[in-house]
């Protein structure tokens, strides 16, 4: 489907020399009197190029199965229009310089697929590229590992060019990458696999790198290797589990990171030495989503983070000797001065009087998305808490009601209210408020039916424009 030469030669600004062959073309249209008629070959080169390019998919990266059979309309699609056209698509670098490929059971040639590969990107002329290759780990594990391993061969032939990249494999099996020579376009780098196995940071020399997302194994030897240029880095997301101190090290040593994402895991007879930390101070991070299995509590009273906007942390109430983060998080909010717009609690044992707690902070009060959930099911979200956060009048912000911008909120396992009560507050909040501050969306996970009352509530509010998701998770 793909051919791999072209007959027209390629320039490093993205389209074709268009000067070399106009008049070629020009004479192939003359010989086509049935093309010659539609003003559309009557437009310029340049400008038939132009349209092409706005073909592409708006998310800018074009997806193909094993089977190379394309789920977007360009580029291929252009190729099948016409000769004329396919000459002009496969000329234009431009169309070929954005990869996805999805490999779930292949069913192709495993040369032929490559050759594809290569084929594709060589159109693309000196443009820098971004490539995706994700492996599902499904069925036929041998030939679609085979499969994985040739096609990353090729994408590492062009890692000179390379600006973004996506490797992601479901599977345990781990890739070796090379060490690479200088990648002076790189800016994203993303692998993520299910392995433990030790994969070491294969880049020499990334100027532009700035966001990574990395298997743990490759920053245990030393958080501080001078290879990883910690100090441009701005967004991080490291898989498989981190230590408390490392943790703390990345965001002395990140000062321009913006987000982190990290799953941490540590010894419990650490913490009383961790506590002894002086603070690390972020002046530049925003997002800051945080896993942790056990407590979390040093962490949290190891930092200040005066920028930050979007707050997650997932731990689990019901470990061992388990310790609850509500004391040091109210204090981080405190001693950072933050003001939030997203929050997320994932089994974070609070109770009710602890989330009322948390929706009085000062931090929480620019709040436009909150999380709650609660996988056992424990009574957080009760009246008490749902009616701070209705108001009486109408007037949310002279009532002084809790989180008033609130326009995103998701409750899952978390709802313990009296019949009524719940809906109340969500018809108040999506009808009754300036539109600024309305309530867009709802996500609502129950154990059990809602309360006629409540039902009818959010039914009205649906049918206002509330967009509404309900999942029962106790009844068929």
């Amino acid at each position: 489907m793909l051919n791999y030469a072209s007959s027209w030669s390629l320039s490093s600004s993205g389209y074709y020399d268009a000067r070399l062959r106009r008049q070629q073309l020009y004479r192939k249209h003359a010989t086509q009197p049935k093309e010659r008629h539609f003003p559309f070959h009557h437009l310029p080169l340049e400008v038939i190029a132009e349209i092409f390019v706005l073909c592409l998919p708006k998310l800018g990266v074009i997806e193909i199965t094993e089977c190379f059979e394309s789920k977007d309309p360009a580029p291929l699609l252009l190729c099948k229009v016409s000769s004329s056209w396919r000459s002009l698509a496969l000329s234009i670098p431009r169309l070929w310089n954005e990869l996805s490929i999805e490999i779930g059971n292949p069913k192709v040639d495993i040369d032929l697929a490559t050759a594809m590969v290569d084929g594709w990107i060589a159109r693309s002329g000196e443009l820098s590229l971004s490539l995706r290759l994700h492996w599902h780990g499904l069925d036929k594990k041998e030939k679609a590992m085979t499969m994985v391993k040739a096609h990353l061969n090729t994408f590492f032939r062009y890692a000179s060019r390379w600006e973004s990249v996506d490797i992601s494999l479901s599977d345990r099996s781990a890739v070796p990458f090379p060490k690479f020579g200088p990648t002076p376009l790189l800016r994203k780098f993303s692998y993520s696999t299910s392995s433990l196995i030790s994969v070491p940071f294969p880049f020499t020399s990334c100027p532009l790198l700035s966001s990574i997302t990395w298997p743990f194994s490759c920053f245990v030897a030393s958080n501080r290797d001078p290879v990883i240029p910690w100090h441009q880095l701005t967004h991080i997301d490291l898989k498989h589990f981190m230590t408390i101190h490392r943790t703390l090290d990345i965001l002395q040593s990140c000062q321009t990171l913006v987000e982190f994402n990290v799953e941490i895991d540590d010894d419990p007879s650490l913490y009383r030495a961790q506590s002894r930390r002086k603070p690390v101070e972020n002046r530049s991070l925003r997002s800051f989503q945080i896993r942790m299995p056990q407590t979390c509590s040093v962490l949290l009273q190891s930092l200040t983070l005066p920028a930050l906007t979007d707050f997650s942390l997932d731990t689990d109430f019901d470990s061992f000797n388990y310790i609850s983060p509500h004391t040091q998080l109210l204090h981080l909010f405190t001693r950072s001065k933050c003001k939030l717009e997203k929050l997320r609690l994932e089994n974070c044992g609070f109770d009710d009087a602890g989330i009322l707690e948390c929706f009085k902070h000062d931090s929480c009060s620019s709040l436009t998305g909150l999380q709650i959930r609660n996988e056992y099911d424990e009574p957080m979200f009760t009246d008490r808490v749902i009616r701070a956060l209705t108001d009486n009048d109408g007037l949310p912000k002279d009532n002084n009601v809790l989180l008033p911008h609130l326009s995103c909120l998701s409750l899952e396992m978390c709802v313990s209210a009296s019949p009524g009560l719940l809906g109340l507050m969500i018809i108040k909040r999506c009808l009754w408020w300036n539109e600024d501050d309305q309530l867009k969306s709802l996500s609502l996970t129950v154990t059990d039916y809602l309360d006629d009352l409540d039902g009818a509530f959010l039914k009205i509010a649906k049918e206002s424009g509330l967009d509404v998701e309900i999942t029962n998770m106790g009844r068929d």
